[in-house]
């Protein structure tokens, strides 16, 4: 053995660790070497999500699928990291154009506010969301952080209240006005599927021509239908002279005052003024009682369907809306302005003249029996007290009976080819005939009704 030898094993004896062969060394800096690589390729598998740093970045239900790795969107700039009081990572690119490299905007002519400002985390979260489409809050919430005004309502559109903002609205361009998926009422009829069909009527409403929220507010109202205004007001930005009437009318239609929609459609029809039925059909619907089964003759005016050319359909200045005045009274000190309601359609002729051939054939001969009854200046006779203005079972509308005081005195009207009689309660019989005056009728009695 040598002495150097000696020397060694003294050394090791009183310092164990020391004099330890090289092959052990070399051993122990190749498991500290591994080591590190391991707890290195760790930190590199985990990247920038673990507990201790950004623990609830991508716990979401939708997660950016460039999210992982980080370097996608995110470069170091700086060491070490983190870096008390610095950032010492930056966006690769600045958005808008970090986000273009992978999503693709169309350009066209309408473009919402937060895409042309390069804004696109206003409304997406970057990392991972619990929303569709990464956005940051729940669409409704989100949509009204800016548009508020549009979903704040008592009455609000089915999708506005299901958040479904985008059923309506492209979210970031559109060649139509305000973003929208579809124009005008093409866009409306998307859901309102029975609304084709009724455009095809033969009257359109012309408000349509300007689309449907000429009427109606897209997003919601306080009115019912999501109407702009309340009822008929919204019929009256319009139809300003309707308005007036209703307004200023001694006599008003109750049904106006139940709103348009009693009597109209606001959208299309085929009947005339967008009424829900033909006209006659549409005021029997209340006014049941007017026309009954045992009328044979109407009014001429009622033969055409019409009741509007008598009375007016929305307000009036006379009793039962009539269009013109007509007294109250059954006996009316004549005038000749009396009775202009009658006179709108017949001649005044028929009682201007006491003998007359043409003017009327209800005369005795010459006679005018019409001069008589109701040309008189201190006690004519009003045209209903003959007359049943509606209908009638007998010719020329005469009624079967009419009332005075508390009686209801029956007429007993009879018509012949050239004339006729009547025996009602208030004078004895009386007949008349054009060629052969007072005659009586050869084939019928008064209360017999004569072919």
């Amino acid at each position: 053995m040598s002495i150097l030898d000696s020397r060694d094993r003294a050394r090791a004896r009183q310092h164990p660790r020391v004099g330890r062969s090289p092959l052990r060394l070399l051993l122990g800096v190749a498991v500290l070497s591994r080591l590190f690589l391991f707890c290195g390729d760790a930190v590199a598998q985990e990247g920038c999500v673990t507990e201790k740093c950004h623990a609830k970045l991508l716990k979401a239900a939708t997660v950016h699928p460039v999210a992982e790795p980080c370097e996608g969107c995110h470069e170091s700039v700086t060491t070490p990291h983190p870096k008390k009081g610095a950032k010492t990572f930056k966006l690769t690119q600045d958005p808008p154009d970090l986000c273009n490299t992978c999503h693709s905007v169309a350009d066209k002519k309408e473009v919402h506010f937060p895409v042309a400002q390069g804004m696109c985390t206003t409304c997406h979260n970057p990392h991972a969301s619990d929303e569709p489409k990464l956005l940051a809050q729940p669409m409704k919430k989100l949509c009204g952080t800016c548009h508020a005004d549009h979903i704040d309502f008592k009455v609000v559109h089915g999708p506005v209240s299901a958040g479904a903002c985008t059923a309506c609205h492209t979210p970031h361009t559109s060649d139509k006005p305000k973003l929208l998926l579809k124009e005008g009422e093409e866009l409306c009829v998307g859901c309102h599927l029975e609304m084709p069909e009724a455009l095809k009527k033969k009257n359109v409403h012309p408000a349509l021509a300007g689309g449907c929220t000429s009427c109606h507010n897209p997003h919601g109202s306080d009115h019912p239908k999501m109407l702009a205004d309340e009822g008929e007001a919204v019929c009256f930005i319009c139809h300003g002279e309707v308005g007036e009437v209703v307004k200023n009318a001694p006599v008003a239609h109750p049904a106006v005052m139940s709103g348009c929609g009693s009597c109209h459609t606001p959208h299309a029809s085929d009947n005339d003024r967008l009424l829900l039925n033909p006209e006659k059909e549409t005021c029997l619907t209340c006014h049941d009682g007017i026309l009954t089964k045992a009328m044979k003759v109407f009014h001429g005016p009622i033969n055409n369907g019409k009741c509007t050319p008598c009375h007016n359909p929305h307000g009036g200045q006379y009793p039962k809306l009539l269009a013109k005045e007509f007294p109250t009274d059954q006996y009316v000190p004549y005038t000749d302005t009396a009775f202009a309601f009658c006179f709108t359609c017949h001649k005044r002729d028929l009682l201007q003249f006491p003998e007359t051939s043409f003017a009327t054939n209800f005369r005795d001969g010459e006679r005018n029996l019409h001069y008589l009854h109701v040309n008189n200046k201190q006690k004519g006779r009003s045209c209903r007290l003959c007359h049943n203005i509606h209908g009638s079972a007998g010719a020329k509308l005469i009624a079967d009976s009419v009332t005075f005081g508390q009686w209801n005195l029956p007429l007993r009207f009879v018509k012949t080819e050239t004339g006729g009689g009547c025996s009602p309660g208030c004078h004895k019989p009386k007949y008349y005939d054009r060629k052969s005056p007072g005659k009586k009728p050869e084939t019928s009695k008064p209360g017999t009704k004569a072919e």
